[in-house]
């Protein structure tokens, strides 16, 4: 099959914020040779390529992007049974979702605490996609890319994904160069619920399903998130902060119902918590922006909006986090500008 790579596209339609200006170059690709042939396209015509999945975790410039967009739509699921275990090899262009709930009606365990998650499974080490309990790392068994310039293959172990909270090796400038084209996760047939986060515990431990799990995991989304299929949004904008116990303990004898989850690399605490009781900004709007008005954590844009409002609207509730509390937020969404640097 021909190449298809059009010109002027815009790019809204392809973020879940609904955000984007036009696409010098764009190309939806398929395949792994899809993939290579639009690589090439774009060391032959000397514009820079960035791939994205389902737009899931990046804001875009209103200016578009002066180079090659490509979609990444490689599917495939192949699943193989030795044991207990189970390895299941994904495409990275699969619907996360559509992926978990294969998984589940498989009865297989794993990736049930991480439903209703937007984007696509390729983001998913790149992000170290967590939730419930859960995080990517809990499960990967290794991450198959290509490097955009040289097109080597390699297979990545998780030691080299070099995950952390919200990070891997894959946010790095290095990493950056490479495009993942399948997942493949270590689940398991046996019974492994992880049901140590407050919104599962109801669940009866005696009685419990992938199924159920799953269930009342997007309840509890529900809830929380607004529908990415009608509202613009990334899910949490944010980071929570993650911080020594020493200075939580300062923080939390400011504010003595500060919760907080200790972690091996300190105290993670709830921003949203904090967007909400210390800040006031759960459900604050600006013009097409705001905070979600059940979950202070979680950014939405209005139709209208522009990159250059969430930006600005973003960059003020971090520095009015600073001014109330001293901590310092990250964003968790990625912003890039027209030529594809990610921005500060």
């Amino acid at each position: 099959m021909e190449l298809v790579v059009q010109n002027n596209v815009s790019l809204a339609p392809y973020t879940t914020l609904g955000v984007g200006g036009p696409a010098d170059y764009f190309v939806v690709v398929h395949t792994v040779k899809e993939l290579e042939a639009a690589l090439q396209f774009a060391k032959q015509t000397a514009v820079p390529p960035l791939v994205l999945g389902g737009g899931s975790n990046v804001v875009l410039s209103d200016a578009g992007y002066r180079g090659l967009v490509i979609i990444n739509h490689i599917t495939g699921r192949q699943y193989k049974e030795a044991g207990g275990d189970v390895l299941f090899s994904c495409g990275a262009g699969e619907v996360l979702d559509d992926a978990i709930a294969d998984t589940v009606a498989r009865t297989y365990w794993g990736l049930e605490n991480l439903s209703a998650i937007p984007g696509s499974v390729g983001a998913t080490p790149i992000q170290n996609v967590g939730a419930y309990g859960v995080e990517v790392a809990d499960v990967v068994q290794s991450v198959s890319a290509i490097h955009q310039e040289t097109l080597e293959v390699k297979t990545f172990t998780p030691a080299e994904c070099v995950f952390g909270y919200r990070d891997s090796y894959f946010k790095t400038l290095a990493g950056q160069k490479w495009v993942i084209t399948s997942v493949d996760f270590l689940l398991h047939t046996v019974a492994r619920p992880k049901l140590a986060y407050a919104d599962l515990q109801h669940l009866d431990h005696a009685e419990i399903t992938q199924a159920k799990i799953r269930e009342a995991v997007i309840a509890v989304r529900a809830g929380k998130f607004p529908d990415w299929h009608t509202i613009g949004t990334v899910g949490s904008f944010f980071k929570n902060p993650v911080i020594t116990k020493e200075a939580f303990q300062l923080l939390q004898s400011k504010y003595p119902n500060l919760p907080g989850h200790e972690t091996p690399a300190g105290v993670k605490v709830p921003l949203g918590w904090v967007l909400d009781k210390v800040c006031g900004l759960k459900g604050h709007t600006d013009g097409a922006v705001g905070l979600f008005e059940q979950q202070a954590l979680v950014l939405v844009a209005k139709p209208g909006a522009t990159a250059a409002q969430i930006i600005a609207f973003a960059h003020a509730v971090i520095e009015k986090v600073k001014i109330e509390t001293n901590l310092s937020v990250e964003r968790e969404a990625t912003v890039y500008d027209e030529v594809g640097r990610s921005a500060s």
